[in-house]
């Protein structure tokens, strides 16, 4: 293979920290949301599945009591789970909506 064969991986989408691929082909992918509709910053770490759209949420406050408010702990189980789930979820990537 030459330097002209090699592609790139396509950029993340916008706010993704983590990207998993799993074993059909999708990926999770890990952001901080905001975790009730009326906060305005984010509040947790999500982590969702773009074949079967299985979801994750661990909110921050459950860890507040470290260093940075629960941020990197949030963080750090949420990889935990996009792991496990991308290891084991055959689901096919959903296609983009073309209209």
């Amino acid at each position: 293979m030459n330097a002209d064969q090699i592609t790139q991986p396509a950029a993340w989408p916008e706010g993704v920290i983590g990207r998993y691929l799993t074993v059909g082909g999708a990926t999770v992918d890990i952001q901080h949301d905001a975790y009730y509709v009326y906060d305005t910053e984010p509040t947790s770490t999500v982590a969702k599945c773009g074949g079967c759209l299985d979801t994750h949420t661990e909110q921050w406050a459950e860890y507040a009591d470290s260093f940075d408010g629960g941020t990197s702990w949030a963080d750090k189980e949420a990889r935990k789970w996009a792991q496990a789930h991308a290891e084991t979820c055959r689901a096919l990537p959903r296609p983009e909506v073309t209209q």
